[in-house]
């Protein structure tokens, strides 16, 4: 096929508000009873050290998910030695942290997902999630039905790139076979749209308030879809 749509995973098809200070307090919960470190606690203490923080530059060493994970836990330690856990403990919660993160089950997709996918396919188009993400999206998107409707899915993780490197996007259509016809969909301004855009690549901002330098924006992936389909004269 030569039409391609590239769709963002967190907060576009699916949602978890907090995603990783949720998944921490549940650590927490499990192994500290009682204990009073709530998600705003933990949230100010997870705002540096991940990959998509600095997307200018390349973690191709990070390639191998337990590479990836060895740098992700040193946050998670971080954020748990200063809400009071000692550092032996911190180790240990950082490591189980992981089983929670990606555990498919924290996400819920929206309403709109798989029909959206499945009306693009049927109209010829090839679904790939292109996300800034964890090692195990792909296994996570699977069990959340998504790889009915979509041929690959990407994560920044497993390339080394992240959006709006414009090296994720290079990888993205050389996966996708250098499509005729391609779109970003996604929910960050900088990382979805001006990286797509960046590369030549048109794109739809959905879920975020609109700003009058996106071009194409919608509320919800129904009208993303409409706006693709009416900017490449599709008819279902």
């Amino acid at each position: 096929m030569s039409k391609v749509i590239f769709w963002d995973f967190h907060n576009t098809l699916a949602g978890s508000p907090r995603y990783f200070t949720t998944c921490l307090k549940k650590v927490l919960d499990e192994n500290e009873k009682g204990i009073n470190v709530m998600d705003d606690d933990l949230f100010p203490w997870l705002d540096s050290g991940f990959p998509w923080q600095e997307p200018e530059k390349d973690y191709l060493e990070f390639k191998d998910p337990e590479a990836w994970w060895q740098k992700i836990y040193s946050i998670f330690e971080y954020a748990f030695v200063m809400n009071g856990i000692p550092e032996g403990k911190a180790c240990i919660y950082a490591k189980e942290a992981r089983k929670h993160i990606a555990d498919p089950s924290v996400y819920k997709l929206y309403d709109d997902t798989l029909d959206t996918l499945k009306k693009a396919k049927e109209a010829g188009y090839r679904n790939v999630i292109l996300s800034n993400h964890i090692p195990e999206l792909p296994y996570m998107a699977k069990c959340l039905g998504l790889m009915e409707y979509v041929d690959v899915c990407i994560s920044s993780a497993n390339v080394g790139y992240e959006k709006p490197n414009p090296k994720i996007f290079e990888i993205g259509l050389e996966i996708a076979d250098h499509p005729k016809t391609v779109w970003m969909v996604g929910d960050s301004i900088d990382a979805d749209i001006r990286g797509a855009e960046a590369v030549g690549i048109n794109a739809v901002l959905i879920r975020k308030p609109r700003v009058e330098q996106v071009k194409f924006y919608s509320p919800d992936l129904t009208g993303a879809l409409e706006i693709i389909f009416n900017e490449d004269s599709i008819t279902i």
